[in-house]
């Protein structure tokens, strides 16, 4: 790789690292919030997002579109500018997505590929923490108190987007005080320690409970070093994510 190409992928990871905030902005109420994200390689597909609707709601989403590198991060960016230009839609789960299966759909007929993605998207009012949610293919979320962590199943699991049309399902959850929702992509699963061993929902769902009283912030790097330290120096083969948010 030329010294050109290497400013430029670079400058591509840290135009797409600003993309991703670290935490809920100030503007979400009731909320408390982290998120990390290790890509890959220098940029990735992987995003997140906490979007501000209007006064009471907030849109929350995970997502990952299928693949690696450079063609992954312009689909996620595409992605990220769709959702955010189209704030009157984001209140609506099943409407934004179908909208942007439909963006996808259209762009994979242009150039010729399936540009696949899944996603977890949210819509939480924050005085009542009545969340409505889509589940676009992506791994089942966890819904955690004080003292335990369970996987929460909110409706069908609904296909990947940008693979053929489909009006998406909504679930329906209330949010109470002391909740904690845990957002995350497959590659913290799928983390491979170099005997063919994965880091596993298992080990995940451990942790998960261990730092269920630990700040957003403690729990999410805590989580990000263990699958760091399981990987035991073998290459990462998958962009990782994970956003908690807790309800106070």
């Amino acid at each position: 790789m030329s010294e050109e190409d290497a400013l430029d992928l670079a400058l591509a990871a840290n135009l797409q690292a600003a993309l991703l905030p670290k935490e809920c902005p100030t503007d979400c109420p009731h909320q408390l919030a982290a998120a990390r994200n290790r890509m890959c390689g220098s940029v990735g597909g992987d995003f997140y997002d906490f979007i501000h609707i209007n006064e009471d709601q907030i849109a929350l989403l995970v997502g990952d579109v299928i693949g690696h590198g450079v063609r992954a991060s312009l689909v996620m960016a595409q992605i990220m500018g769709f959702l955010r230009s189209r704030p009157a839609t984001l209140r609506h789960p099943s409407k934004i997505l179908a909208e942007l299966n439909a963006m996808l759909l259209e762009l994979g007929e242009r150039t010729d590929r399936v540009l696949a993605c899944t996603m977890f998207y949210a819509v939480i009012d924050t005085p009542t923490g009545i969340g409505f949610f889509v589940n676009a293919g992506h791994p089942h979320p966890f819904l955690c108190d004080r003292n335990k962590c369970m996987t929460l199943h909110l409706g069908p699991r609904n296909l990947p987007l940008g693979v053929e049309p489909y009006e998406p399902t909504e679930g329906c959850h209330t949010f109470t005080p002391g909740q904690r929702l845990i957002l995350y992509t497959d590659g913290l699963l799928d983390a491979d320690n170099g005997d063919n061993e994965r880091f596993g929902e298992k080990r995940f769902h451990a942790l998960l409970d261990q730092y269920a009283g630990a700040k957003p912030a403690h729990c999410a790097d805590a989580i990000f070093q263990a699958v760091e330290q399981f990987r035991n120096q073998s290459a990462q083969i998958d962009d990782e994510t994970l956003v908690v948010i807790d309800r106070v």
